[in-house]
């Protein structure tokens, strides 16, 4: 169990909606900042997101919400039982810190706090992942 705020040192979050959206959205806590990496499925005919309309989140609000989550206490993974998965999401976590890295990842299947960790990200970055 991780104890000290300090050592998150960052967080890559990739959700992959095979036949949709996909991102990538990689949190450098050092350096205070982050970068988002949106990729589509070149049956995808939405429009590209307007990055000039996006508002931008607090990264101290960010962090308090991660530590809140405990996503170090999150299971490797996330996997329904029954079944092949042929459609749906693809999400891994991988939160690095100064003594750990802790990874996490599932498709179709999610943490209990899952939504909101999306919307953590969502009001970081401005960017919808759902």
């Amino acid at each position: 169990m991780m104890k000290v705020k300090e050592t998150i040192k960052s967080l890559i979050f990739l959700i992959d909606g095979f036949s949709g959206i996909s991102y990538k959205v990689h949190v450098d806590f050092f350096r205070n900042r982050f970068t988002v990496f949106e990729w589509r499925n070149k049956d995808n005919l939405q429009p590209l997101t307007n990055l000039e309309q996006k508002s931008i989140g607090s990264m101290e609000d960010f962090k308090r919400e991660i530590y809140s989550m405990k996503i170090w206490e999150w299971k490797p993974s996330y996997l329904k039982a029954e079944g092949i998965i042929l459609d749906g999401k693809y999400w891994s976590i991988k939160l690095n810190t100064i003594g750990k890295v802790y990874e996490s990842k599932g498709i179709e299947c999610f943490p209990p706090a899952w939504e909101r960790f999306c919307q953590a990200v969502e009001k970081l970055t401005g960017t919808p992942f759902r």
